[in-house]
Order: C-alpha cells, then structure tokens, then sequence
C-alpha cells in the first residue's frame, strides 16, 4: 500500500512540477525561421543528388521486376532515365547478376 501512495505522490508532483515549468517558459520561446537552408543558392545540388540516387534505385527495382537483371553503366550514369526509356519502347536488355566475390575462397 506504500507502494501505491509513494508512486501516486510522485505522479502528483511530477505533473504539478511540468505545469508550473511549462507556463511560466513560454513567453520565452522564440522562433528561429531560417532564411535560406544549406548556404546561398546551392539547395539545388542537395535536391539533384537525392532525387538522382533515389531514381536509380526505383529504375533497379524496376528492371529487377521485370527480371531482366540488373542495371547497364550507362542506364546508371543518366539517373535511371535510360532504363525508363527503354522500358517504355520494349528495348530493355537482359543483364545477368554478377556475384560480387571479396573472398575467394567462399565463391564457388
């Protein structure tokens, strides 16, 4: 029953402790609104490299699905816009897995 009480108190003083804190901090709190993010004018590079990396990964998704392996050096290069092309005009090309092999004793 001790138990009970002692936990209760403390849930009471806990609770009173984060009200009391709480409105007397908040005419303090001040919005910090970023004028510009990542430097002056290079939020362009950011979004390019994200959305080329992402397009690359869908595009090898894509080509997987359709089992026709993995993707081509050049389909890689233009950000997967090749392979969507390709997929798009029928002019895909099979290209088997390559099995990455660091130790050889372990290929076979």
């Amino acid at each position: 029953m001790k138990t009970k009480k002692l936990i209760a108190t403390a849930h009471a003083a806990s609770v009173a402790f984060a009200t009391i804190g709480s409105t007397s901090m908040a005419s303090e709190i001040t919005r910090v609104v970023p004028t510009s993010q990542f430097g002056n004018g290079g939020q362009w590079a950011v979004w390019a490299i994200f959305t080329c990396s992402a397009s690359i990964i869908v595009a090898a998704m894509q080509k997987n699905a359709l089992k026709k392996g993995e993707l081509t050096p050049p389909e890689a290069w233009t950000c997967g816009l090749l392979e969507y092309y390709n997929a798009a005009t029928g002019k895909l090309v099979y290209v088997p897995h390559k099995t990455i092999c660091t130790l050889p004793e372990r290929c076979s």
